[in-house]
Protein backbone atom coordinates (compact mmCIF):
# COMPACT_ATOMS: atom_id res chain seq x y z
CA UNK A 1 0.00 0.00 0.00
CA UNK A 2 2.76 2.32 1.24
CA UNK A 3 4.30 1.86 -2.82
CA UNK A 4 0.93 2.75 -3.99
CA UNK A 5 0.61 5.87 -1.77
CA UNK A 6 4.27 7.30 -3.51
CA UNK A 7 3.37 6.43 -6.98
CA UNK A 8 -0.11 8.25 -6.67
CA UNK A 9 2.42 11.50 -4.95
CA UNK A 10 4.40 11.15 -7.37
CA UNK A 11 1.87 11.37 -10.59
CA UNK A 12 0.24 14.10 -9.10
CA UNK A 13 2.90 16.31 -8.59
CA UNK A 14 4.96 15.53 -11.77
CA UNK A 15 1.32 16.61 -13.21
CA UNK A 16 1.43 19.83 -11.61
CA UNK A 17 4.11 21.01 -13.85
CA UNK A 18 4.18 24.32 -15.68
CA UNK A 19 2.13 24.04 -19.04
CA UNK A 20 4.53 25.18 -21.66
CA UNK A 21 1.95 25.14 -24.26
CA UNK A 22 0.62 28.35 -22.69
CA UNK A 23 3.90 29.95 -23.37
CA UNK A 24 4.98 31.78 -26.24
CA UNK A 25 6.72 29.98 -28.98
CA UNK A 26 10.37 31.46 -29.10
CA UNK A 27 12.68 31.24 -31.94
CA UNK A 28 16.52 32.38 -31.48
CA UNK A 29 18.48 31.30 -34.81
CA UNK A 30 15.63 28.78 -36.60
CA UNK A 31 12.75 29.35 -38.83
CA UNK A 32 9.99 26.86 -38.21
CA UNK A 33 6.93 26.36 -39.88
CA UNK A 34 3.66 26.69 -37.93
CA UNK A 35 0.16 26.18 -38.85
CA UNK A 36 -1.04 29.15 -37.38
CA UNK A 37 -0.16 33.05 -38.19
CA UNK A 38 1.14 34.95 -35.23
CA UNK A 39 2.17 38.82 -35.00
CA UNK A 40 5.64 38.58 -34.14
CA UNK A 41 7.89 40.94 -31.39
CA UNK A 42 11.56 41.28 -31.12
CA UNK A 43 13.47 41.30 -28.33
CA UNK A 44 17.32 40.63 -27.75
CA UNK A 45 18.73 38.27 -25.34
CA UNK A 46 20.20 39.63 -22.69
CA UNK A 47 23.56 36.90 -22.98
CA UNK A 48 24.03 36.51 -26.25
CA UNK A 49 22.72 40.19 -27.93
CA UNK A 50 21.32 38.03 -31.10
CA UNK A 51 17.24 38.67 -31.77
CA UNK A 52 14.67 37.06 -30.03
CA UNK A 53 11.14 36.28 -31.85
CA UNK A 54 8.47 35.41 -29.78
CA UNK A 55 4.42 35.13 -31.08
CA UNK A 56 2.81 37.28 -29.01
CA UNK A 57 -0.62 37.43 -30.53
CA UNK A 58 -2.27 34.80 -33.02
CA UNK A 59 -3.78 36.28 -36.25
CA UNK A 60 -7.59 35.48 -36.57
CA UNK A 61 -8.64 32.59 -39.13
CA UNK A 62 -10.66 35.31 -40.81
CA UNK A 63 -8.08 38.18 -41.05
CA UNK A 64 -5.13 36.49 -42.88
CA UNK A 65 -5.28 38.62 -45.56
CA UNK A 66 -2.15 40.77 -45.99
CA UNK A 67 -4.02 44.44 -45.47
CA UNK A 68 -5.84 43.18 -42.39
CA UNK A 69 -2.48 41.67 -41.14
CA UNK A 70 -0.86 45.18 -41.67
CA UNK A 71 -3.79 46.54 -39.87
CA UNK A 72 -3.19 44.16 -37.10
CA UNK A 73 0.32 45.11 -36.86
CA UNK A 74 -0.38 48.72 -36.90
CA UNK A 75 -2.84 47.47 -34.09
CA UNK A 76 -0.07 45.67 -31.85
CA UNK A 77 2.00 48.76 -32.90
CA UNK A 78 -0.10 50.74 -30.61
CA UNK A 79 0.49 48.60 -27.56
CA UNK A 80 4.55 48.97 -27.51
CA UNK A 81 4.52 52.87 -28.53
CA UNK A 82 5.58 52.59 -31.95
CA UNK A 83 2.34 53.18 -33.82
CA UNK A 84 2.12 56.96 -33.71
CA UNK A 85 6.04 56.75 -35.02
CA UNK A 86 5.76 54.34 -37.06
CA UNK A 87 2.82 53.36 -39.69
CA UNK A 88 2.74 50.82 -42.25
CA UNK A 89 0.81 51.29 -44.90
CA UNK A 90 -0.10 48.43 -46.80
CA UNK A 91 0.37 48.64 -50.94
CA UNK A 92 0.00 45.69 -52.41
CA UNK A 93 1.26 41.95 -53.14
CA UNK A 94 2.77 40.69 -55.92
CA UNK A 95 3.81 37.07 -56.50
CA UNK A 96 5.98 36.11 -52.66
CA UNK A 97 6.11 40.22 -51.98
CA UNK A 98 4.02 42.54 -49.97
CA UNK A 99 4.62 45.75 -50.35
CA UNK A 100 4.30 48.49 -47.61
CA UNK A 101 5.49 51.78 -47.56
CA UNK A 102 5.86 54.45 -44.54
CA UNK A 103 5.46 57.70 -44.72
CA UNK A 104 6.99 59.14 -42.32
CA UNK A 105 10.00 57.45 -41.07
CA UNK A 106 12.02 59.86 -39.44
CA UNK A 107 11.39 58.15 -36.01
CA UNK A 108 12.41 54.95 -37.37
CA UNK A 109 15.19 56.04 -38.88
CA UNK A 110 16.83 58.56 -36.87
CA UNK A 111 15.67 58.18 -32.99
CA UNK A 112 15.08 54.68 -32.39
CA UNK A 113 18.53 53.94 -32.50
CA UNK A 114 20.12 51.06 -34.39
CA UNK A 115 18.79 48.42 -32.73
CA UNK A 116 15.17 49.67 -32.70
CA UNK A 117 14.75 49.30 -36.42
CA UNK A 118 16.22 46.32 -36.60
CA UNK A 119 13.33 44.90 -33.98
CA UNK A 120 10.49 46.56 -35.22
CA UNK A 121 11.34 45.60 -39.19
CA UNK A 122 12.18 42.33 -38.57
CA UNK A 123 8.69 41.43 -36.01
CA UNK A 124 7.03 43.07 -39.32
CA UNK A 125 9.02 40.52 -41.71
CA UNK A 126 8.36 37.50 -39.60
CA UNK A 127 4.63 38.23 -39.18
CA UNK A 128 4.10 38.92 -42.92
CA UNK A 129 6.12 35.96 -44.13
CA UNK A 130 3.90 33.41 -41.81
CA UNK A 131 1.04 34.06 -44.21
CA UNK A 132 1.32 31.43 -47.02
CA UNK A 133 2.90 32.40 -50.20
CA UNK A 134 4.57 35.47 -48.48
CA UNK A 135 8.48 35.13 -48.79
CA UNK A 136 9.46 38.48 -48.89
CA UNK A 137 8.57 42.30 -47.08
CA UNK A 138 9.21 45.43 -49.64
CA UNK A 139 9.19 48.26 -47.37
CA UNK A 140 9.40 51.68 -48.93
CA UNK A 141 10.82 54.71 -46.59
CA UNK A 142 13.14 57.50 -46.70
CA UNK A 143 16.65 56.08 -45.88
CA UNK A 144 17.99 57.81 -42.37
CA UNK A 145 20.75 57.23 -40.40
CA UNK A 146 19.80 54.00 -38.68
CA UNK A 147 17.79 52.14 -41.42
CA UNK A 148 17.06 51.79 -45.13
CA UNK A 149 14.16 51.00 -47.65
CA UNK A 150 14.18 47.51 -49.32
CA UNK A 151 13.36 44.17 -49.78
CA UNK A 152 13.11 41.68 -46.67
CA UNK A 153 13.17 38.13 -45.73
CA UNK A 154 13.28 36.09 -42.85
CA UNK A 155 16.83 35.44 -43.97
CA UNK A 156 17.79 38.63 -43.51
CA UNK A 157 17.47 38.72 -39.55
CA UNK A 158 19.05 35.35 -39.25
CA UNK A 159 22.24 35.71 -37.96
CA UNK A 160 21.15 38.79 -36.07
Amino acid sequence: MKSISSLLILFILSACGSNKADQPVIIEDTVTTMADNYIWQSTLDDSTGKLQLVAVQPVPTDSTQPANVVRLINKSSIETGFAAKVRLDFIKTSGDTIYLKIDDATYLTQQMGSTGPRLFLSGVVYTLTGLTGINYVNIDFEEGDHAGPGTYSRESFKDE
